[in-house]
């Protein structure tokens, strides 16, 4: 430790624990910002957190702020000085401005011109002058999701504040913040040690911290609870199954973690796996149980629970009581929704409103069962998955209507599945029943199974299209339907399970649900058409970022969204094989010959047809011929998805491209002749953007 280190802590009322991460985060990045903007150097920033108070350790601190030399530009020396030389109203009124003596005043030469310059030098004040003010301006800087007014208007924080530490090496920072003043004071655990304690400089804070019940490092806090819950584990010859962010969760409820091992009756391990793992994990943050071999380990009657106070059989047997009450609620559900069979749920599905003007979550099943079947048939699927598809999309929200759903709305899917092969459903119909929601987040699973790919995407086009047709459309952070997630979920299943279809035409199939209208009555419904585009502009911008997070630069993703293309798999195709090339520095004839056509392509008043017979040069003849060709084999390699020789067939074209500008005047004075061999460049501009619109490409540097 040094004696220039700086600690601040700031204790209040136990805070959310699911916010604190980025509390730290922030608390990282608006200190460096500060300290930086205050011109005071230092080593390194660590930040830490309880649930009770939020850490902040500079190490290393200028003991003063760096001196600021600035060179200051006056007026140009001909209006600075007179014939004699003196200096002018305009020099003197210079120098007073920049705080220094007309004497002090030097020229420089800039671009040819001589001006007066002036050096003003600030001097950097001592560090511990400028803390004082600089901590509260800190506190204040921090932004909550969820914030708290107690003092005043003016003031508010995540929680009240109930004590302020802060020491520049040994010394107390004296400052006041939301009514409370800074001292050399802290507190201990909340229970054990709770305090005052008086703290004498800062390694005798983190010394007295440990004394007192408190693990400050979030981290070393953290692998501590993870060894006590595999110690633990261990002692029942089983393993903890932890889940990260449950990990996490726990860290910061405490400060002082107790391992607490507990178990329930045995016969409640029949109920559905997830149902007691939702339990414990999601409602009371204990961690199950599971066999300590075999690859899909068996879950035991058995559950770690962490608490933030010493071991007692009293602590044990208080969690037990809570978890047996859960898993006993559970368990009636369980066999209360399992006496009738899983389709009489459905049509309670009517109950449930999905959106005023949408209907109910009933009316959205059976658009399902029909965009499903349609989009089966489109994609060639076989006559059996598109009827498991069109059963799962039936059955695929009635465990809504179940009293576990209900109770745990996490198990949404879940117990769809777990219901439906109780009441004799296939299995390829259950497993679609739960696989419709995935992805449920950024980085979850996809769906396995083509019924449950089908339903997933039908699914999710079916509410974008529904809430862009009633008008429903994100704005800023406002996203009450999660369409984008929604949208981001159509793109990755459609993407990474290959899927032969194209989003618009899925939009297009799904709108015609909404307007009752044939597809070609949609397109000249101008109504339907404005929701049409702007729903096909909202996926595409979440294609644009699938590709970027994937390495493809923007105007590539630019040149290939800019034309049609089949699904999204040749499109992404299509963009890598684009990228490459360029990479590589493939596409230099390919660009030059497509830059020369399309020049005078654009000077195309109205697209016609090319009359062969108004050739007069060869080099017409020849680029016709070579363009005939050419399309022919681009098509082919792009129905054969060989994007490459695609792209090599195209530049390929340059030397007959280059012959006809060397040897064709195009803008010739008569009009057919002239016209005749702009439609020829047209041609062969569109034989170029079968591929993409390579005037958006920008060459490889």
């Amino acid at each position: 430790m040094s004696a220039n280190d700086l600690l601040l802590e700031v204790g209040c009322e136990e805070m959310p624990s699911e916010l604190l991460p980025g509390v730290l985060d922030q608390l990282q990045e608006e200190s460096k910002r500060l300290f930086k903007d205050s011109r005071i150097n230092y080593s390194g920033i660590e930040t830490y957190a309880t649930p009770r108070r939020l850490v902040l350790l500079a190490r290393g601190l200028d003991s003063r702020q760096q001196e600021v030399r600035e060179e200051i530009k006056g007026p140009s020396r001909q209006h600075a000085f007179d014939e004699e030389g003196s200096p002018t109203r305009a020099a003197m009124g210079f120098a007073r401005s920049a705080g220094v003596e007309v004497e002090d005043l030097y020229l420089k030469e800039l671009k040819g011109t001589e001006y007066v310059m002036a050096l003003r030098e600030t001097p950097g004040r001592d560090t511990g002058e400028l803390l004082p003010a600089l901590m509260p301006q800190l506190l204040k800087s921090l932004r909550f999701a969820r914030s708290m007014y107690w003092f005043s208007k003016e003031v508010k924080f995540i929680r009240p504040l109930r004590w302020l530490l802060c020491l520049w090496g040994d010394q107390v920072v004296s400052f006041e913040y939301a009514g409370v003043s800074s001292s050399r004071h802290t507190y201990g655990h909340r229970f054990l040690a709770p305090g005052p304690w008086e703290i004498k400089d800062i390694p005798d804070y983190l010394e007295r911290l440990q004394q007192c019940h408190v693990i400050l490092d979030q981290e070393q806090r953290k692998a501590a609870i993870e060894k006590m819950l595999e110690q633990s584990a261990e002692d029942i010859n089983g393993a903890p199954w932890i889940d990260r962010e449950l990990l996490q969760e726990v860290c910061f409820l405490v400060e002082y973690p107790e391992v607490v091992r507990g178990s329930f009756p045995e016969n409640y391990l029949q109920l559905p796996r997830e149902v007691l793992i939702t339990t414990m994990q999601v409602h009371q943050r204990y961690f199950p149980v599971v066999s300590a071999s075999g690859q899909d380990p068996a879950l035991l009657p058995h559950f770690l629970g962490i608490s933030n106070n010493c071991y007692t059989e009293y602590t044990r047997k208080g969690y037990e009581k809570v978890l047996q009450a859960r898993l006993a609620d559970a368990d009636f559900f369980y066999r209360e929704d399992l006496r009738k069979p899983f389709q009489d749920y459905v049509p309670r599905l009517q109950e449930m409103v999905f959106q005023e003007e949408l209907g109910t979550i009933y009316d959205k099943s059976l658009r399902l069962m029909k965009l499903v079947q349609e989009m089966g048939g489109n994609w060639g699927l076989s006559p059996e998955i598109v009827e498991r598809s069109s059963r799962a999309a039936y059955l695929g929200k009635a465990d809504l209507m179940t009293n576990m759903v209900q109770e745990f709305p996490e198990l949404q899917g879940v117990m769809g599945r777990e219901y439906a092969l109780e009441s004799g459903e296939k299995s390829r119909v259950a497993e679609a029943i739960y696989e419709h929601y995935l992805p449920r987040f950024a980085g979850d699973d996809l769906p396995e199974t083509p019924e449950g790919v089908l339903v997933s995407v039908a699914d999710k086009v079916d509410t974008l299209a529904g809430c862009f047709h009633a008008g429903i459309q994100p704005s800023g952070s406002q996203d009450p339907y999660a369409l984008r997630r929604q949208a981001m979920g159509v793109v990755s299943v459609l993407l990474e399970k290959r899927v032969p279809l194209s989003p618009d035409e899925i939009v297009q199939n799904a709108l015609e649900h909404f307007t009752g209208e044939a597809k070609q009555q949609n397109e000249n419904n101008d109504r339907t058409r404005e929701v049409y585009n702007h729903l096909k502009d909202f996926i595409q911008q979440r294609i644009r970022y699938v590709f970027q997070e994937k390495g493809l630069s923007h105007h590539v993703i630019e040149a290939v969204l800019a034309v049609p293309y089949r699904d999204l798999l040749s499109l992404y195709q299509k963009a890598a094989a684009l990228g490459s090339e360029l990479k590589e520095g493939r596409l230099e004839d390919l660009l030059a010959g497509f830059t020369r056509v399309n020049n005078l392509a654009r000077k195309v008043a109205a697209e016609g047809e090319v009359a062969p017979s108004l050739f007069q040069e060869e080099a017409e003849k020849q680029l016709w011929g070579k363009a005939g060709e050419v399309r022919e084999k681009v098509e082919n390699a792009l129905y054969a998805r060989d994007y490459h020789a695609a792209l090599q067939e195209l530049a390929g074209l340059r030397s007959t491209v280059d012959r006809f500008f060397d040897e064709v005047m195009v803008m010739v004075e008569e009009e057919s002749l002239r016209q005749n061999r702009l439609q020829l460049l047209l041609e062969v501009k569109k034989i170029y953007q079968i591929y993409g619109d390579f005037s958006l490409v920008q060459p490889a540097v």
